[in-house]
């Protein structure tokens, strides 16, 4: 009896090793959501601000006294603000300055400053589908920014100055731009930074960053360098015509995120119509996610079971080349 119960207790042990060995290769259904949900929102706010941007020029609005643009989500829309700045040592500028002083005066109650930054142009999509089609462009007078624009305004300014003074932390490739999006998340604010190109026939990967700052603090929480590194994929696919499934892929070092970054995603979708290839593979130590851009599906698989995949994929192809050659 004594030793059934010592074999017992083996057997136990070993099947609860095993279970939570198992359980711990793979990623739970709410982490694979959470970095698919903000790579798409991700991708819907920068398609938008590129969809805008090339809305504003094909409808030759002035341009010159354009400061910044951003995208963010009011409800059911995507609206993209175009603003300007006063410059201080403007006319304009001293012009509501006396006037500002007259009003206080007149009504011997202190007013607020200047407003310096006014929207001319506001884009909306309603229902976040963004497309020139769907777009709609009031024709409405300059106004004052809503609290939310002030605030991702503000955000977005921070984190262009943080880039611009530690030049060691942000990497600036030959050809290529750092742009900031600002994203409202509750008690946070982040801002993700991403590497944009005019180059055509590739795809940049990595050269991003993620940067949190507290809103009750006002204050810069943590910056990270998603990819420490920028890789730039062709666009053509260089396998065979008949592959089933035309992939691409790259590497995450140890240190880096596991996952598919939202910025990995949404750079994927910005680029899909200039791809030849149709899903994308990112491979870390422990995880590798794999992404469709075709229906906009995220797997994510233990990196050993796909690297025995892919192993047995190679052995059949090369198994098929020596049948065709004898």
């Amino acid at each position: 009896m004594k030793r059934c119960n010592k074999y017992t207790y083996w057997f136990l042990v070993f099947s609860l090793l095993s279970s939570y060995l198992a359980s711990a290769q793979k990623i739970s259904e709410k982490e694979k959501n959470k970095v698919f949900l903000e790579g798409l929102a991700l991708y819907t706010i920068i398609l938008g601000n590129w969809t805008s941007n090339d809305l504003y020029y094909e409808n030759e609005f002035d341009t010159y006294m354009i400061s910044g643009y951003l995208s963010y989500r009011d409800k059911d829309t995507l609206k993209t603000i175009f603003w300007r700045e006063i410059d201080t040592a403007s006319v304009e500028y001293k012009t509501k300055l006396y006037k500002k002083a007259g009003d206080t005066i007149a009504s011997e109650t202190p007013d607020k400053p200047i407003e310096l930054r006014w929207v001319v142009k506001t884009v909306r999509y309603n229902n976040m589908n963004v497309t020139k089609k769907n777009a709609r462009i009031a024709d409405e007078e300059e106004r004052i920014p809503t609290p939310m624009e002030k605030m991702l305004m503000d955000y977005r300014a921070k984190a262009y100055k943080e880039i611009n003074s530690d030049t060691l932390f942000f990497k600036q490739y030959e050809g290529t731009k750092l742009k900031a999006v600002p994203i409202d998340a509750g008690k946070e604010v982040r801002v993700y930074v991403y590497t944009s190109t005019l180059k055509e026939g590739i795809v940049p990967i990595g050269g991003d960053y993620l940067l949190l700052f507290d809103k009750k603090e006002n204050a810069l929480i943590s910056k990270e360098d998603l990819h420490k590194e920028c890789i730039f994929i062709s666009a053509q696919y260089n396998g065979k015509a008949s592959d089933a499934s035309k992939s691409t892929l790259h590497n995450h070092k140890p240190g880096t995120a596991e996952l598919i970054t939202p910025t990995d995603m949404a750079t994927l979708l910005l680029y899909k119509s200039q791809l030849q290839w149709d899903e994308h593979h990112v491979v870390s130590e422990k995880y590798t996610s794999i992404f469709s851009l075709v229906d906009r599906k995220l797997d994510i698989m233990a990196t050993k079971d796909y690297e025995a995949l892919r192993t047995k994929r190679t052995e059949k192809d090369n198994e098929a080349k020596k049948r065709r050659m004898h």
